[in-house]
């Protein structure tokens, strides 16, 4: 065990480090976090087979280099045996060779890209 003064002074150091790492995986922490946060607020309606597929969706691209850096994909949802990509910015459908990792996991039917926008079209904006 360490003296204390010592570990006071390495604590800094423990702290930087999390916050570096977290920071150069912040999409990655973000999209663990929402879904880690659906999942709470959904606890009710729980279905353990579909949390799991979820998840290991969630793991393919934490683990696949390109779709974990790819800025378009926003969040994933899985329903059914179908895994569902929102995307940023709005655009066609996405046909990446890439999506063909998340076909390959377990429990996955398919895999639909899903873009989306943050304000409602029926949203008016004041002048």
């Amino acid at each position: 065990m360490m003296p204390s003064f010592v570990s006071r002074r390495l604590r800094w150091f423990w702290m930087a480090g999390i916050g570096t790492a977290a920071w150069m995986n912040r999409r990655d922490v973000a999209r663990w976090a929402r879904f880690g946060a659906r999942s709470i607020a959904e606890r009710d309606r729980f279905d353990l087979h579909e949390w799991l597929t979820e998840a290991r969706v969630r793991a393919a691209i934490t683990t696949d280099p390109v779709l974990r850096c790819d800025p378009r994909l926003d969040d994933v949802v899985v329903a059914h045996g179908t895994v569902t990509i929102r995307s940023r910015p709005v655009e066609a459908a996405h046909t990446d060779p890439h999506l063909d990792t998340l076909r390959k996991v377990k429990g996955v039917a398919d895999v639909t890209w899903f873009p989306h926008t943050d304000v409602a079209t029926t949203t008016t904006v004041p002048a």
